[in-house]
């Protein structure tokens, strides 16, 4: 498997409260094996919508590490991304569709069956 993850937002969540402390072992197995983390703008400003100050320490360490790429929503990927929301107001799960698309990396997450009804050729790595 590729050493490399996109973060969905539960993953966010996930490192962020440490709630399972997977995602954090996952994100940092992925970059002690020298591949990357990408984490959609999308999602990044969904949870920090909604997280306390407080928790947002590890989500701000997250961001600036070496290996830690923030995909932003740009006008070159909108119609890309309508193209697979297909008529769905999840602008978010479109946003990650993306990234696992074009990193080829699985992504992080709760809502796998969700998101593979978008795309079913994305490899999911599912949060327990």
């Amino acid at each position: 498997m590729l050493p490399g993850r996109v973060l969905d937002v539960s993953a966010l969540i996930d490192i962020a409260v440490a709630k399972t402390e997977y995602s954090r072992s996952i994100a940092a197995m992925c970059l002690y094996r020298g591949g990357g983390i990408c984490i959609p703008a999308t999602g990044l400003a969904a949870v920090l919508s909604i997280s306390p100050i407080s928790t947002q320490v590890e989500l701000f360490e997250l961001v600036t590490t070496p290996g830690v790429k923030i995909d932003d929503f740009t006008h070159g990927k909108v119609g890309e991304i309508a193209e697979i929301l297909d008529g769905s107001r999840d602008i978010t799960a479109g946003h990650v569709i993306w990234c696992a698309r074009s990193t080829k990396w699985p992504i992080l997450t709760d809502r796998g069956g969700e998101l593979v009804q978008y795309d079913q050729h994305v490899r999911i790595d599912p949060l327990p």
